[in-house]
């Protein structure tokens, strides 16, 4: 990526000034810590003059605001619609107190004030911005906001130029921070140190063919010195490779990206010994260095990979490029794309880590169900042994511990069971039907749990190709959407505190007769189902003398009793959702909320209840409908 040189700012201050300049300042807006946007008010119109001292994308240029955006009503309806350059330019900031103290700060000094001027000191990467300000008492004073883009040093800098003292920065440098310089309300602005060279802006020709001379002499010494016989140089005797370098070592004022234009544009070749061939290699640069000053005609374009723009137009390339009408425009189009471009990348990567993450749980839940998952012979085997005992009852003593007798269902010959010696004959055929019952449910739960977590699977796999192809942030946003169910909006907003009393949480299904069961499902949402959600007539449910869910059943105010079908059901959930759902008869009491109390506050579920009533019911049956219902949800 290229930064925001002394040149761009150059171009950029001669196209700007004439709509900027003697223009009232008519709102600031601060975007981010580093960024603030003026709105200017003239006879001809309203201009929108964006300034940034970002770290990496810093820049300044005159933006084009979309009427729509200007204010908040209905702007989450037109985001999908809306332009991203015009987007951008919407503060994140609200009103009130949410706005920061270095944008209150300049709306309280620029209200009414008067852009005069907007300045740059030569081949330097700041900007001023002057303004004529008129303060309470109607006392005229000149202000002037410094935007200072020199990389991890930039800042904004609001002082005023007769006491020369600092009113306020995007923030502050304590001496901790820099040595250098300190930046702090109330201290007297001072320009950033001067650096030991000369300016690419203001040597003359003299002193620059002079240095070039001296650099082209060392750089012969050094070639006749490697082709000698000693072959070691002190670093500080090192003649740079190639011209760029030694132009960004000798003066101030051009990056790299400047440096390779200017010697592409020479006719000179990048690395030092060839280029030391060339007759007048020295004046040659020095001709593209005087135009450089003085032009004005600037034919802006930049690269469609974003690698670099060019001011001057003078890169000489062949590949695919994007000319611009302005050079404002060619700076704001070329940040913007770098900005959204790096946007897309860290949300590519967070989308990437964040799907990792979930398909590694999902391979980590497959591989506990698939413990679960038993062949079909297995599945069946616990009732095949059952129905043999039963076959075979009469042949079975008390006290008897193996079962010796044909496979009826088989072709394996003599099979043996074990009994349980304590246990009758028929007891250990209901043991054997209730260990069935128990691994079939396993089997069967294991077994959707696998398919779906296998369809889950693809489905991210699917949404990660995807991610990994999406061409720019738009795209991922809407992947992003996709994978949360929220717009981006909705995300970024905080969810609004849940009002007392929502039973939104509260899983409810419908009885086969229509009543409306609610089921807690650990102790916080049963002491939240008895304390809120409960009425005094409402049925309560509990297996007996066994931990596990609360289940209630809505009575009508019209005091109508349940019919039995419904009392069932709720009592089969009751069961199947306790510690006693291996596969037998459970029993279940219930009774009418008024007679149940809680233990103690700090005890959430726990509860003594009296007036009870007894159910029993038989996991072992198929599960029914309102109990399919509730796993669904």
């Amino acid at each position: 990526m290229q930064p925001f040189d002394a040149l761009s700012i150059r171009a950029v201050l001669a196209e700007a000034r004439p709509l900027i300049v003697n223009r009232k300042v008519d709102r600031v807006n601060q975007l981010g810590r580093d960024e603030v946007l003026l709105t200017l008010r003239g006879k001809t119109g309203v201009t929108s003059l964006f300034i940034s001292a970002q770290s990496i994308h810093g820049r300044m240029c005159l933006v084009q605001m979309n009427q729509t955006l200007k204010s908040n009503a209905g702007r989450e309806s037109q985001r999908e619609r809306v332009d991203p350059a015009t987007d951008r330019y919407v503060s994140r900031y609200g009103s009130g107190n949410s706005v920061p103290n270095f944008c209150l700060l300049l709306r309280k000094h620029l209200a009414a004030a008067t852009l005069i001027a907007a300045d740059q000191p030569l081949g330097e990467r700041i900007i001023d911005l002057v303004f004529s300000c008129v303060d309470e008492v109607g006392t005229q004073s000149i202000k002037i906001l410094t935007a200072e883009i020199m990389g991890r040093h930039s800042n904004l800098i609001f002082w005023e130029k007769e006491s020369g003292k600092i009113i306020t920065a995007s923030h502050n440098v304590t001496k901790d921070m820099s040595r250098q310089r300190e930046i702090a309300p109330t201290l007297r602005y001072e320009r950033p140190p001067a650096q030991d060279r000369p300016s690419l802006y203001t040597v003359n020709q003299e002193g620059f063919l002079q240095l070039f001379g001296q650099f082209k002499n060392k750089a012969q010494e050094n070639q006749n010195t490697n082709s000698s016989s000693t072959p070691y140089l002190p670093p500080a005797e090192v003649t740079p490779v190639t011209i760029e370098q030694w132009i960004i070592a000798t003066f101030t004022g051009a990056g790299r990206h400047l440096c390779e234009e200017l010697v592409l544009a020479s006719g000179l070749v990048s690395e030092t010994a060839p280029a030391m061939a060339i007759e007048d290699a020295g004046l040659k640069l020095w001709q593209r260095i005087e135009a450089l000053r003085v032009n004005e005609n600037y034919r802006p374009f930049l690269f469609t990979d974003l690698s670099r723009y060019s001011v001057l137009g003078w890169y000489p390339t062949t590949a695919p490029i994007k000319s611009l009408p302005s050079v404002n425009d060619l700076i704001e189009e070329y940040f913007r794309s770098c900005e959204l471009t790096e946007q897309a990348n860290q949300l590519r990567e967070r989308l990437r880590a964040d799907l990792a993450q979930e398909l590694a749980k999902i391979d980590a839940r497959m591989k506990m169900a698939e413990q679960h998952v038993l062949p079909g012979a297995d599945v069946h085997l616990q009732k095949k042994l059952g129905d043999l005992i039963l076959a075979n009852l009469t042949d079975i003593k008390p006290g008897q511990e193996v079962l010796e007798t044909e496979d009826l269902f088989g072709s394996s010959g003599k099979i043996s069971i074990k009994l349980n010696a304590n246990l009758s004959g028929a007891q250990n055929a209901q043991m054997y039907y209730r260990q069935y019952a128990k691994s079939r449910a396993r089997h069967a739960t294991a077994s959707q749990s696998v398919n779906e977590a296998s369809a889950r699977k693809v489905m991210l796999e699917g949404h990660l190709v995807k991610i990994n192809s999406a061409r720019d942030i738009f795209e991922l946003r809407t992947l992003k959407e996709n994978l949360t169910g929220r717009k981006a909006h909705e995300i970024a907003r905080p969810k609004a505190k849940a009002k007392k009393g929502n039973d939104s949480k509260i899983l409810s299904v419908n009885s086969t007769d229509g009543w409306t069961i609610y089921v807690g499902r650990n102790r916080l949402e049963n002491d939240y189902l008895l304390s809120r959600l409960a009425q005094p007539n409402d049925l309560w449910f509990h297996v007996l003398g066994q931990g596990g869910a609360h289940v209630l059943i809505r009575i009508p105010s019209s005091k109508q009793e349940p019919p039995m079908s419904t009392i069932l059901e709720a009592a089969q959930i009751a069961a199947r959702l306790s510690k006693a759902s291996h596969g037998g008869k459970v029993r279940v009491v219930y009774t009418q909320c008024k007679h149940v109390r809680k233990l103690a506050k700090d005890k959430p579920g726990l509860v003594k209840y009296e007036q009870e009533k007894t159910v029993e019911v038989d996991t072992s049956q198929p599960m029914p409908k309102p109990m399919k219902q509730l796993f669904s949800n």
